[in-house]
């Protein structure tokens, strides 16, 4: 699972360094003055209205416990909806690499929590040698408005606080 996980960092950041000419940022980032357990539970639930499917849970945290180390809190959510995802498989079948809409949430110091995600329109244009069609970028688009929905949640509640 750790593999798994240090892999898909792997390609990210790769892209991220490989591709330049894509349109807009590849990251979405947003602190917010909620504590961590405050600013998950408004993730999941959202996500949850938003019909997204929970995948998996990485724990990086727990993971350094169980190695006898200590780590800040710090989990990735993965998400799916398979119907986006396969107007996107369609036409983009290597966007199967990152296949999941991951969203990174952890403590900046008891007070304060951070999101970040990266823009799946983003990803799917920084393919190699492929150019999506416009189904598959309105799917990828329609994933990044969820994400902004998720995070407008969370941002909404700390702003309640």
């Amino acid at each position: 699972m750790k593999v798994r996980w240090l892999v898909a960092v792997l390609v990210v950041v790769f892209l991220a360094g490989a591709v330049s000419a894509a349109e807009g940022p590849s990251v979405k980032k947003m602190v917010v003055n909620l504590p961590f357990e405050e600013a998950e539970l408004i993730l999941t639930s959202e996500a949850q209205r938003q019909n997204l499917n929970l995948v998996n849970v990485l724990d990086i945290r727990k993971g350094m416990e169980n190695r006898g180390d200590t780590f800040r809190k710090f989990k990735i959510y993965q998400f799916c909806n398979l119907e986006l995802g396969i107007q996107i498989y369609a036409d983009s079948p290597d966007y199967g690499a990152f296949q999941l809409c991951s969203i990174l949430i952890y403590e900046v110091d008891p007070s304060r929590t951070a999101l970040v995600s990266s823009r799946q329109s983003w990803i799917i244009q920084a393919l190699p040698e492929h150019r999506p069609g416009p189904d598959a970028v309105a799917a990828a688009r329609q994933f990044e408005r969820i994400i902004d929905e998720i995070f407008g949640a969370v941002a909404e509640e700390a702003k309640r606080k």
